[in-house]
């Protein structure tokens, strides 16, 4: 067999050096080495972010893609896209930090207020007789029959793994140990002063987030976020939907992916609390209905294209061990009900700490991210109505020009007034980008000060408008002022790709109304949760037409919500009992199929 020809990468800044094969793109080397850089299209070669620069070495040529999507003066400095450059040589590369999956802003916590724990999951101290030549009883026996004497606990029972860890368990704790128990089940035993904890996670599509909370008292103990490994694969769920059923081995590799990230986010936050994984006794993780799919490595071909169909929607028990969740022997990971189309178990969560399924005012719904699920609860109806827009990942600085996610460096904030332009960096670092809400306010700014028109197009004739590579262009950081040492910018395909995003939401949301028979003006509440929405300035949105005209609505902005949800899951027997409820009781209309759809869609893109 002919042996491979390898050559030496090194990435900077990072220092890294790794062995790549000839032929491989740079994007390929980087994933195998860890090194995950940022791209909404997985490698495919038409978003534009994988950008990185070409210090040494020799590779294939430009291609067509990089022509269009990197400027001619990038492209003399040196730039290229790490999807579309084949390693011919020894190499040295610098990876610009906006390409980076690292150093972003995770929202983790919520403003929602907490429950009281009634947790399915109980602790119970128990002493143990030891063994003699005279009581010969198996361990799993004297656990139960202990149990029984002093709690009045009947026909408990234990799973394979907790049995096979009981006997040393019993021994190292010298027979002094705290039993958790869950509805008949022996979950574990650990040496008594060793509560039961449960691992609470919000799996989103671009970010995680995670806390680690005591089952019995309701106290979060550390929480932690990581941004979602799968982002290299594709920063939509249709581009991962699309992987994982292109390739034979994608649907594995996405859950392989995922499930040592959260293993390793388990990890740290047990870490950090002092406390042991074996404490672990469950866990609940919420996520729209891809990410719990590609999580659970469930078949996805029948998700990916309409009418996009689940394979399950009724609430799940797994196996933490069949995941690679290092925790307690018999601990489980329960998954909310799924309530249709790509509306999954992070909305329920959502609904459910939000208090949106017991509000007593016309309420519209909103969990604002790459795939926008909105609810509407209307007091004296028996269901809530669902939908899911596909707003695409623009709103993470995706497909922008110089978009970037949340991290230091980005512009979050920008005024535009006479004085020029006025900007807040994340940080207060040199600007490199523009995240989600930054990109949001530059646009609402350019149209309220006269930049742009109804049709979302740049009025040419501006003075401060420019024409750029690819049309006209608006310079909020001209390069000699920038971190990057490149003029930051909006361009016309900018606009264009955030007017889809934000028709995507009113659409859905005049339609939501519409098939409700809601007027606008009945609207009470509008509650805005997600980690975009978290920070998204209010009336840049409405001045922008994000949301329609509600002239009696009160906006509320209420963090991770569905973060908070899964917290209230895994303390809370009532709480879950409730999420059962809105899987039910939540009616799930489909956008496309409405008859105005397209109409509204094309209508809800201008401006107002």
């Amino acid at each position: 067999m002919e042996e491979k020809i390898t050559y030496q990468i090194q990435f900077q800044p990072l220092g890294k050096r790794v062995i790549a094969e000839e032929g491989i793109t740079v994007f390929e080397a980087a994933r195998q080495a860890g090194i995950e850089l940022t791209s909404a299209c997985g490698g495919e070669g038409n978003c534009g972010q994988c950008q990185v620069v070409l210090l040494s070495g020799k590779v294939s040529p430009v291609t067509g893609d990089e022509e269009f999507l990197i400027s001619g003066k990038d492209r003399q400095n040196g730039y290229r896209l790490a999807c579309c450059m084949q390693v011919l040589s020894d190499l040295k590369i610098h990876i610009p930090q906006d390409s980076l999956i690292t150093g972003q802003r995770l929202q983790i916590e919520s403003n929602l207020n907490m429950i009281a724990p009634d947790p399915s999951i109980l602790e119970y101290p128990v002493e143990i007789p030891i063994p003699t030549m005279h009581d010969v009883r198996s361990d799993l026996s004297r656990l139960k029959d202990a149990l029984q004497a002093a709690h009045h606990l009947e026909s408990l029972f234990a799973g394979e793994p907790v049995i096979r860890s009981l006997s040393p368990a019993l021994r190292a704790a010298d027979w002094k140990v705290n039993a958790f128990v869950r509805d008949g089940e022996i979950i574990a035993v650990r040496p008594q002063g060793q509560s039961p904890l449960g691992f609470a996670v919000d799996l989103g599509t671009t970010k995680i987030a995670a806390s680690l909370v005591n089952l019995g008292t309701g106290e979060i103990l550390c929480s932690n976020g990581a941004p979602n490994p799968q982002i290299s694969y594709g920063e939509d769920v249709i581009s991962r939907l699309n992987y994982a059923v292109r390739n034979p081995d994608g649907g594995q590799v996405l859950a392989e992916k995922v499930q040592h990230s959260l293993n390793e986010l388990l990890g740290d936050l047990v870490n950090h609390a002092g406390v042991e994984r074996a404490q672990v006794a469950e866990a609940c993780i919420v996520g729209n209905t891809a990410m719990t799919h590609l999580l659970l490595h469930y078949p996805v071909l029948q998700l990916a294209k309409a009418p996009y169909v689940a394979a399950a929607s009724d609430a799940l028990d797994v196996p933490a061990k069949t995941l690679g969740l290092e925790m307690a022997p018999g601990a489980v990971v329960y998954i909310p009900p799924t309530i249709g189309g790509f509306v999954g178990p992070d909305h329920v969560s959502m609904v459910l700490a939000s208090d949106l399924d017991q509000s007593n005012k016309v309420t519209l719904g909103l969990d604002i991210g790459t795939n926008t699920e909105i609810s509407l609860r209307k007091p004296g109806e028996e269901h809530l109505v669902a939908v899911s827009c596909a707003s695409g990942p623009a709103f993470e600085g995706a497909h922008i020009r110089d978009g970037m996610r949340a991290a230091s460096g980005a512009i979050e904030k920008v005024r535009i007034g006479e004085q020029g332009v006025e900007l807040t960096t994340i940080g207060d670092a040199p600007a490199v980008g523009l995240c989600g809400s930054g990109i949001l306010d530059t646009i609402a700014e350019l149209f309220k000060a006269g930049y742009i028109d109804r049709n979302s197009r740049f009025k040419q004739d501006h003075g401060k408008v420019r024409l750029g590579d690819h049309g006209p262009e608006f310079v909020l950081v001209p390069a000699e002022q920038s971190g990057s040492g490149r003029d930051i910018a909006i361009t016309q395909k900018d606009v264009n790709e955030i007017v889809l995003a934000k028709g995507a939401i009113q659409a859905g949301l005049n339609i939501l109304l519409e098939a409700t028979g809601t007027a606008p003006e009945t609207v009470e509440e509008v509650i805005i949760a997600g980690a975009f929405g978290s920070f998204l300035n209010i009336k840049s949105a409405i001045s922008m037409g994000l949301f329609p005209h509600l002239p009696n609505a009160q906006y509320r902005q209420v963090g991770n919500a569905a973060a908070l949800g899964a917290i209230w899951i895994l303390i809370s027997r009532s709480a879950r009992l409730r999420a059962l409820e809105i899987g039910r009781q939540t009616r799930y209309l489909e956008l496309t199929t409405y008859p105005k759809f397209n109409r509204q869609f094309a209508m809800a893109m201008m401006f107002p």
